[in-house]
């Protein structure tokens, strides 16, 4: 097998390992949009849910310890959902174009890398960006499951609360 067939076989072999790494960073990126999306539906039941429940039980008798849980439930699950939708500059969805092109197209040797070696590179890259993101996609699961059981303790305390206000 001469060099250059050799080089050709090995460089398309990079293609689906690019691509396979590229689908990883999209996958990720989806989810913690969609995470970011259920959180605002987590909030805004617990809203329902306190001022519903809240108005109910309010009008009936002043809060007794089950209230308290319930707005402390509250509060807590509002700490979560922010967590969950505050900005993070530290997600790694993509390498920087200005990174790109002085790294793969602009090398210090003088010469732009393959586009083989480039693919490479590339999913190299975002294999650490994957695992770098996940730790921090299995902190926003871990925060969602916390907030979704404040909104059950929520609801079944606001529940408690209007059963001993009649």
């Amino acid at each position: 097998m001469n060099t250059s067939s050799y080089e050709a076989s090995a460089g398309a072999g990079y293609a689906p390992s690019y691509r396979e790494a590229r689908r990883g960073l999209e996958d990720q990126e989806r989810s913690v949009v969609e995470l970011r999306a259920r959180a605002g539906a987590l909030i805004a039941a617990a809203a329902i849910a306190t001022s519903f429940f809240g108005a109910q039980t309010l009008a009936r008798h002043d809060l007794d310890a089950a209230g308290w849980v319930a707005i402390g439930c509250f509060v807590l699950l509002s700490f979560a959902v922010l967590v969950m939708l505050w900005p993070r500059q530290d997600w790694e969805f993509s390498l920087a174009p200005k990174d790109f092109i002085a790294t793969y197209l602009e090398p210090a040797e003088g010469e732009p890398l393959e586009s083989h070696l480039i693919e490479r590179d590339l999913a190299l890259h975002m294999g650490r960006s994957t695992k770098f993101n996940r730790e921090q996609l299995n902190t926003l699961v871990t925060v969602f499951r916390f907030g979704a059981l404040l909104l059950v303790v929520e609801v079944l305390a606001w529940v408690v609360a209007l059963v001993a206000a009649r």
